[in-house]
């Protein structure tokens, strides 16, 4: 278990805005001329859009079909592929500053107490779910490298959800509910997660397959790499329920006993 213990929490109000205003204000959290105490920063976007990762071209997007579906595009600074943004994406922003414990050296294990707060939020929701482990997303990450698998997988990780990265949580089938993704800065880290309350591929399939036969592949595909929490539950389930299940998770690890931090 990694410590987390530290400054107490700044946790903000579920802030539902144009998906602009929750990049910029991450922005401003990594630039702030003054640390800040560690932030959980809710958010929603008003309206669906699509948010390529850093370093994803415009070019991987149909142009005409964001068009035609009437979609903004917009771009963060954290790594990743795409995600639709809008009502049935609720994200967590969560703001370390320098020198906070949950700063690791190791990337890939900094992710690790994120992933399991998620997961036991979901437990508390009454959703089974899991981390992925390095090696399972290792194993899925390889895919590309085969010639037999590599085209395919190519697409398919065009969209954030269709593609599996370490401490990420899935259902009890693999199909990811949680993403996760980090930008690191001298002002501290961000932490960027995004829960899935439906998960809606039809859009997706549309903006990101640049051929007929590649949006068939999406369309047939992307069900089976990532699920909604309604889903998963088999109710509705609210922002304002995941919110509170998920502070109650990280307020019981943050008042357990201290231990060593797994390495």
């Amino acid at each position: 278990m990694i410590d987390t213990h530290g400054p107490a929490w700044h946790i903000l109000p579920l802030t539902i805005a144009d998906q602009q205003v929750h990049l910029d204000y991450g922005q401003r959290l990594l630039t702030a001329p003054v640390p800040s105490p560690p932030i959980l920063y809710w958010s929603q976007a008003n309206r669906k859009g699509l948010v390529l990762g850093f370093s994803q071209k415009v070019t991987h997007v149909n142009v005409e079909a964001l068009q035609q579906l009437a979609l903004p595009l917009y771009q963060r600074q954290a790594g990743g592929t795409a995600v639709l943004v809008g009502p049935d994406l609720l994200a967590l922003d969560v703001f370390l500053p320098p020198g906070h414990p949950l700063i690791l050296t190791d990337v890939v294990e900094s992710y690790r107490w994120l992933g399991e707060t998620w997961a036991a939020a979901l437990d508390r929701l009454g959703v089974a779910a899991r981390l992925v482990l390095p090696a399972e997303a290792r194993a899925q990450q390889a895919l590309l490298k085969q010639p037999a698998t590599a085209p395919r997988e190519a697409v398919l990780r065009r969209a954030c959800y269709g593609s599996l990265s370490p401490y990420e949580v899935v259902g009890p089938d693999q199909r990811k509910v949680v993403g996760l993704t980090m930008i690191r800065r001298r002002a501290g880290s961000l932490l960027q997660s995004g829960l899935l309350l439906r998960w809606e591929v039809e859009p997706l399939a549309l903006v990101l397959g640049l051929t007929a036969e590649e949006q068939a592949l999406l369309r047939s595909e992307l069900p089976h790499r990532a699920v909604g929490l309604e889903t998963l539950a088999g109710r509705a389930i609210t922002a304002a329920e995941v919110i509170a299940a998920f502070e109650q998770a990280l307020l019981a690890r943050s008042s357990s006993p201290r231990l060593p931090a797994e390495t």
